[in-house]
């Protein structure tokens, strides 16, 4: 009896307040005066992107944001011309998060146009021109994977995305557009089961930064107890040599490991301009080019792929890191892999290509 009473006595006091005006009436505030057109922000696609699936025909997710001072009107989106989307519905008046799937995007260059308009009759216009490229089609004999680095890391034969560790990027100044860009701790690692072969080629453009002063820069490598089982797979990496770097190549073959260094000839200048590094391993040879030269060759007796499950860019890690060959910060481009071994009038051949 006692609560109820204490419930009552507040209700009534809550009445008195409101007829005693201690509580302000709600009233509505003129929005203002509009002065601006809306913004438009684009999050996908975005200049210059390049759409890369089998497919003829394929689905892009556009995902914009439409912003204005007072409140948006209306938003039309159109691809190359023709309608495919309008929003006039807006939970929040003042900025729409816009994003939708369209299904019918061919191969070839397009245009995609958003026009906001306010309800004052303010209206602007944002385009951005992106392109669903062909499929890539190998240019050499027994290239079957191929990673161009233009603002992407897709590998464009198998059109597959690899995991990526850390935080590499991109460099605009690529031998060819942009290129891998590597990070402390950060590297790019891919299946290897479809890539492994008795015969084995790897060719890249590379621009060299010496520090740290070692570094992996494409490994295969089993696991190990210490990161540093050299039994199967190989290692390409860098080590100081002096005030230059000297590039190795490491081969296991089942059992044993076997070492193809081309001391002096292969040393590279710290802060040099682009080299191109090539190296093979054949069931009898393996063999090492700076530039088209051979630097390092000899006589192997075959490779072994045991337990051998990624391929590493950029770093040694995370099988073949005991020795200190981390990430390298150098810059990787126009990487491709073969299921043969290359001859040197082959390498030679890429080389004048680019």
């Amino acid at each position: 009896m006692k609560r109820r009473n204490i419930w009552l006595l507040a209700a009534v006091f809550g009445a008195v307040a409101c007829q005693e005006g201690y509580i302000d009436d709600i009233k509505p505030v003129p929005p203002g005066e509009d002065v601006t057109a809306p913004t438009i922000s684009m999050t996908y696609p975005l200049e210059g992107t390049l759409i890369r699936v089998r497919e003829d025909v394929t689905s892009i997710n556009v995902r914009f944001t439409v912003t204005d001072d007072i409140e948006i009107g209306n938003v039309v989106v159109e691809l190359d011309g023709n309608q495919i989307a309008q929003l006039d519905s807006f939970p929040d008046y003042r900025k729409s998060v816009a994003s939708f799937a369209y299904n019918e995007v061919a191969t070839g260059e397009h245009t995609l146009t958003v026009t906001a308009t306010d309800v004052a009759g303010k209206s602007t216009i944002q385009s951005v021109d992106f392109e669903k490229v062909e499929p890539y089609q190998p240019i050499y004999d027994g290239e079957i994977f191929y990673m161009a680095f233009d603002g992407e890391n897709t590998e464009l034969v198998s059109i597959t995305n690899p995991t990526r560790v850390g935080e590499p990027g991109f460099n605009n100044g690529g031998k060819k557009g942009s290129a891998y860009s590597g990070v402390t701790d950060g590297y790019l690692t891919f299946p290897f089961a479809d890539l492994a072969n008795d015969e084995f080629s790897a060719a890249f453009w590379y621009k060299l930064n010496a520090v740290p002063d070692r570094a992996g820069i494409l490994t295969v490598s089993p696991p190990g107890p210490t990161n540093n089982n050299r039994t199967s797979g190989f290692r390409l990496f860098r080590e100081a040599a002096g005030a230059k770097q000297r590039i190795k190549l490491n081969v296991g073959d089942g059992t044993v490991d076997s070492w193809f260094d081309g001391a002096e000839a292969a040393d590279v200048e710290a802060g040099s301009d682009w080299v191109h590094i090539a190296f093979t391993i054949a069931g009898d040879r393996c063999a090492v080019y700076v530039n088209g030269n051979i630097v390092s060759q000899g006589t192997f007796s075959g490779i072994s792929w045991a337990d051998c499950d990624a391929l590493t860019i950029g770093s040694g890690a995370p099988n073949f890191t005991e020795w200190g060959h981390l990430s390298d910060l150098s810059l990787i481009d126009e990487l491709r892999i073969f299921d043969k071994a290359l001859t040197q009038g082959e390498v030679q051949q890429m080389i004048a290509d680019n």
